[in-house]
């Protein structure tokens, strides 16, 4: 590929993405229903607790600050730095789908890579619905934005995440250590990723 950058710019956006159990909807400002400001952080309050443990930017969040978070991912977009994708419980009774958490990829254009991280709220665990996200969004980024490498860090006291980088065929690299300050000690995380040829 000639340029690179010049084809991720004309085909990066956060695509909707339709899966078995999941559907990714990229964030939007303007959203309204269970993807506005409002609804996410309202789903946020009922699982602070659990998401605090690994999310430090929760534990002093509200929802204008997950405003500005939102204006943020938009303009990631809009640059092509980046993306955040709501993830939404497929249900029949409910078209729009029910909001559960997030998926966000931070974009090396000039590496042809990307970072992923991802929450769910507390009463989604359990369901496979992360693993089908990532599983989403991977094949996204192999097939369509045609990166070569993703990868996750994972704090090594979130087991869950670990296993759901493992499922989705992600290979450990190592420890980055004192990665993360959270809720006031640093902790080290592992490394994760998946390169474009283990897939294809």
């Amino acid at each position: 590929m000639e340029n690179y950058e010049d084809f991720f710019t004309e085909v990066f956006e956060t695509a909707t993405l339709k899966g078995e159990r999941v559907t990714l909807k990229g964030i939007r400002e303007t959203s309204t229903g269970p993807g506005s400001a409002e609804s996410i952080f309202s789903a946020i309050e009922g699982s602070r607790d659990f998401l605090k443990e690994h999310l430090p930017w929760i534990q002093e969040t509200d929802v204008f600050d997950l405003e500005k978070r939102i204006r943020s991912w938009v303009l990631n977009e809009r640059f092509g730095q980046g993306g955040c994708w709501l993830i939404f419980k497929n249900s029949p009774d409910k078209p729009e789908g029910i909001f559960a958490g997030s998926i966000m990829m931070e974009i090396n254009i000039r590496n042809h890579s990307a970072t992923l991280s991802y929450w769910l709220c507390k009463p989604f665990t359990g369901q496979g619905l992360m693993t089908e996200s990532v599983k989403l969004i991977t094949k996204f980024a192999f097939e369509t934005l045609k990166l070569n490498r993703l990868e996750l860090l994972v704090s090594v006291h979130n087991g869950k995440s670990a296993a759901v980088a493992m499922r989705c065929g992600f290979m450990e690299e190592g420890i980055n250590r004192d990665f993360e300050l959270i809720n006031g000690k640093f902790v080290d995380h592992r490394r994760f990723s998946l390169l474009a040829r283990d897939v294809y």
